[in-house]
């Protein structure tokens, strides 16, 4: 009897575990049924949410957009003056709604730029000064009789502050001079942007002696290849993010960036006896210094020309036998553009 009653027990015991053990196996299923119905309940927010958030931002724009007395401007820069500090821009608007009675002006911080009517459209020129910002200080001004309404540009701030954008780089080595020939082979890691303003038809590195062109590469070519090579190859030498486009003219360039190898070899002309005579009489025999500079160039289509310096060395030449002063290295950026006069603009 004691036996079978502690058989009983440890049965009952069994039965207990294996009844927990199905509860917890369908409590496991049940908290994993609820858990799986939260997540899919939080996409569903979040899609929601999503919605909403976009309905809102397409309502908030349509209202924007009917609130607003114009339906399209543009606002150009036609040219840049450099010796004069001031660039002109040619402003046109069109008017959701306008009569025979309705004028237009468009004011740059307070100074104002009156508007002729041409057809639908109402166009102006004003010379600006290039060291002024006007961000979230232009304004259309619309006039129909007594009635005056103004609208804010948001999207012009003038050129101020931009040319330093446009070109950057830097360069990984430094020229040797060996049997009276110069050369570099070094890394190039170059920058161009066109700042929402320009389209670049030439782009190169290139080398000077005492502002006397001695050495230059395409840089142009390689991103053009590169852009072409990228999509067959990801393991190409130089990577670039660029827009490309093509016209009857060739290949314009918007934006890039990237590395590529420099390789410049250039050997100094020998002078004439008589010409080395006279140098040394004049110079007395005093060493001359010539700077020597590495820079990247940039030309856009409208024919604006951006210059970085990459590195400025000097090079001494004694009886005709020259030699780089390594002491004067300088590898600071300095930055120049022209305008189409060929007029400097320092901007470093």
């Amino acid at each position: 009897m004691k036996k079978w009653k502690a058989n009983w027990k440890k049965i009952l015991i069994v039965l207990i575990l294996i009844l927990l053990l199905v509860f917890g196996i369908l409590m496991y299923g049940k908290v994993s049924e609820l858990t799986n119905q939260l997540a899919y309940l939080q996409d569903t927010t979040n899609i929601i949410l999503s919605d909403v958030g976009g309905m809102q931002s397409s309502i908030e724009k349509t209202l924007e957009e009917e609130a607003s007395m114009v339906e399209d401007y543009s606002i150009e820069v036609k040219d840049m003056d450099f010796a004069r500090h001031e660039y002109k821009v040619e402003v046109s608007v069109i008017p959701k709604e306008y009569t025979d009675n309705t004028t237009m002006s468009i004011y740059f911080g307070t100074t104002e730029c009156p508007l002729k009517a041409d057809g639908y459209m109402f166009k102006g020129n004003i010379t600006l000064p290039l060291n002024k910002t006007f961000n979230g200080n232009v304004t259309f001004l619309l006039a129909n009789g007594k009635k005056k309404t103004t609208e804010v540009v948001e999207d012009f701030d003038g050129v101020s502050g931009k040319f330093d954008q446009v070109l950057s780089g830097t360069l990984d080595g430094t020229p040797a001079l060996k049997d009276g020939k110069l050369s570099l082979k070094g890394k190039c890691t170059y920058t161009l942007d066109n700042v929402a303003m320009y389209h670049f038809k030439s782009f190169e590195i290139a080398a000077s002696l005492d502002g006397e062109e001695i050495w230059t590469q395409d840089l142009m070519q390689n991103l053009l290849e590169e852009k072409q090579e990228s999509s067959k190859d990801d393991k190409d030498l130089v990577t670039t993010e660029q827009a490309v486009e093509e016209n009857s003219e060739g290949s314009i360039v918007d934006s890039g960036s990237g590395t590529v190898t420099c390789r410049m070899v250039y050997e100094k002309p020998q002078q004439q006896k008589e010409d080395v005579e006279q140098t040394q009489a004049q110079e007395g025999q005093t060493p001359s210094r010539k700077q020597l500079r590495i820079y990247l160039r940039a030309v856009t289509t409208e024919g604006y020309r951006f210059e970085t310096d990459l590195l400025r060395e000097d090079a001494m030449e004694e009886e005709n036998k020259w030699s780089l002063d390594k002491e004067s290295i300088d590898t600071k950026m300095y930055r120049s553009v022209y305008d189409r006069k060929d007029q400097e603009l320092t901007i470093d």
